[in-house]
């Protein structure tokens, strides 16, 4: 199946915008920012998944004396969520409030948060931690005659982040299994089965569908007891046509990181590495990915064979 990855803990890139409009002041209440219920109209969005890995969508929005935006980075499998707000605010003075929450494997990312916005907001008062990072600053007032030009200029800096959140978090997901999902499309076959097994020394998946099935073994590779830092995969499968076989071969042959691939009848075999972006995996590693990644898409469609042979 050529879904061989390390499960993705990855660093998420958190971008944050400097917002400049003349003299900034630090904040001093010890009163803690509350999100509205409601942010108002929404004016733009830009929304992207990838299979049942992850998913995003960013809005901006207006309502009265502010515009805002909303961010939600959300990776279902490792019960993991980010979501950033900003907020601006005219008035006497008018405010910038940052609210980003963090959960799952994005609290690791609470350092970067951190720095991020203090770095490129000079003047802010910030309060982090783990799960909450929150940042507020006094900026300029802005008259009532001035405040629809003053927010009509902070419109296109809100769907510019946007676009930077998409492009950045699409680059991301990349690297997850699963259909790309840009508001439509239709979902592939699901799996009447996709079941998972670890022993000592083999990692065993089966997958079944109303007319064909797939059976994969997993072992590390040694030659003569000495391990040689590669996997063993074997592929069996039954009701796949002849061609569509030879075709799976053809496309694991060119795959850079496989090696030793060999295909007889409906079995195909080849050598993995056990190192993936600098860091070993094992066994152990390679089943969270094929439970919480894989399986979930193949058993609701998002994600198809033909995905995972042709990385399509």
């Amino acid at each position: 199946m050529k879904s061989i990855s390390k499960a993705h803990f990855f660093k998420t890139g958190v971008m944050l915008l400097p917002f400049v409009f003349g003299a900034c002041t630090t904040d001093e209440s010890s009163s803690a920012w509350e999100r509205p219920d409601s942010f108002g109209d929404v004016l733009y969005e830009r929304h992207l998944g990838k299979g049942t890995s992850a998913a995003f969508e960013c809005k901006v929005y207006s309502q009265n004396n502010h515009v805002s935006l909303e961010m939600i980075f959300d990776v279902p499998a490792y019960q993991s969520t980010m979501n950033a707000v900003y907020y601006f605010e005219v008035g006497d003075p008018a405010n910038m409030y940052v609210d980003i929450l963090l959960s799952g494997m994005f609290q690791d990312e609470s350092d970067d948060a951190c720095a991020g916005l203090k770095a490129n907001n000079e003047g802010m008062k910030v309060s982090c931690s783990r799960s909450h990072v929150t940042g507020k600053s006094e900026l300029e007032s802005v008259s009532e005659a001035s405040s629809s030009l003053v927010l009509g200029m902070m419109v296109p800096k809100f769907k510019s982040q946007c676009d930077n959140f998409y492009d950045n978090y699409k680059d991301i997901m990349s690297g997850l299994p699963g259909r790309w999902n840009y508001g439509n499309g239709e979902p592939a076959e699901p799996a009447l089965l996709c079941d998972v097994n670890l022993t000592d020394d083999a990692l065993h998946m089966n997958v079944d569908y109303s007319t064909r099935s797939m059976a994969m073994e997993v072992t590390h590779y040694s030659i003569n007891g000495e391990p040689m830092g590669a996997f063993r995969v074997a592929e069996s499968y039954a009701g796949v046509p002849a061609d569509t076989l030879a075709m799976i071969c053809s496309a694991y042959r060119q795959e850079s990181d496989l090696s030793g691939v060999y295909c007889e009848g409906s079995t195909i075999s080849y050598l993995a590495p056990e190192e993936q972006d600098g860091e070993v995996m094992t066994l152990e590693d390679m089943a969270v990915v094929y439970k919480k990644e894989v399986c979930p898409g193949l058993l609701d469609g998002s994600l198809s064979m033909e995905d995972l042979w042709f990385n399509d």
